[in-house]
């Protein structure tokens, strides 16, 4: 009689009493649909996990599971939007139908970046929906930083150790709106027309955290879900402002030229690592840049399969 023992904290059940609509992995694909994405990088993201479940070895992954995988599409910019319903996917054919499900949804919207509520979104699709999965999974993928929710002393804080440690003090020159990742700031003095340039951007991103988006991973891991992350890397593009920013400070910007980063997205994992991922074997897949987006998909799905046997264990008695 075998004995089905969960990581997740749920009881334990007989094996052949399962209900019918057990799976071994639930699995929200949630997808960064915001004004950053360009429409060839949707249709790169799109096609990439579409390609990814008619992939051989994905394929063969899902079919080493007992009772399969279900399986969700979520679109997120500052709202999150499911994009198709629940399949439940066991074989190539099932697969093949869920990759035609991913091609022929559209893309819902644009806007900002929304982080915690596509976290947030995604662990309710997780725990509504008809299915009893063994492993619940959220795979997050995006180039971004949250840039919706509003900041607190927490995030002030560790800004301004950075920029102390820069020789620049942050409430000297800096007052206006912030938020969490790209928010705005107003330069204080420097001109009478308030020009607004991008504040905390002037960091590096491992010295950059959102509360907001920590809430709502640390939700969805009290549910006993894992929150793994699909980081798209860019290169740090410097360009040429025509201003002399004397006041800010950001790698590779020098302080005094008219020089400053206009992405950071090269360090975007790092962000992942400190604010999206969590949960029992929680990961950040990288794809260098969204050319790399199909291949980091596949890798990542099989991982996720990979580790969701490995938190269920079935223990055979006589």
């Amino acid at each position: 009689m075998g004995l089905l023992l969960s990581s997740q904290n749920k009881n334990p059940v007989l094996a052949e009493k399962q209900p019918e609509n057990t799976v071994d992995v639930e699995l929200v694909l949630s997808v960064d649909v915001s004004g950053s994405i360009s429409s060839r990088e949707f249709n790169l993201q799109r096609d990439g996990y579409a390609n990814a479940f008619r992939d051989p070895e994905v394929i063969a992954a899902i079919e080493s599971l007992p009772d399969g995988l279900a399986v969700t599409l979520q679109y997120w910019s500052n709202s999150p939007h499911q994009a198709i319903g629940w399949y439940l996917v066991k074989d190539a054919a099932s697969a093949q139908n869920f990759a035609n499900a991913i091609e022929n949804a559209e893309r819902p919207s644009y806007g900002s970046t929304g982080l915690a509520s596509a976290i947030d979104t995604a662990k309710n699709l997780l725990l509504n929906n008809i299915y009893q999965g063994k492993s619940l999974v959220i795979d997050v993928s995006g180039d971004g930083l949250d840039n919706t929710a509003s900041v607190d002393n927490i995030d002030v804080n560790s800004v301004e150790n950075h920029l102390q440690s820069q020789g620049l003090d942050l409430p000297n020159y800096l007052d206006g709106r912030l938020s969490c990742a790209n928010g705005t700031y107003k330069v204080a003095g420097n001109t009478s027309s308030g020009r607004r340039v991008r504040g905390l951007a002037r960091v590096p991103i491992e010295n950059v955290i959102c509360p907001a988006v920590q809430d709502a991973r640390d939700a969805a891991v009290a549910e006993n879900i894992t929150i793994n992350g699909l980081a798209i890397l860019s290169p740090n593009r410097v360009v040429n402002s025509g201003k002399k920013l004397n006041n800010f400070h950001n790698l590779p910007f020098i302080v005094g030229q008219d020089r400053f980063a206009l992405y950071r997205e090269d360090q975007i994992d790092t962000y992942y690592e400190n604010n999206v991922i969590g949960g029992e074997g929680a990961f950040v897949e990288i794809a260098e840049g969204f050319n790399d987006f199909s291949r980091a998909a596949r890798e990542k799905i099989k991982r996720e399969i990979k580790e969701a046997k490995e938190r269920t264990t079935v223990i055979f008695a006589d």
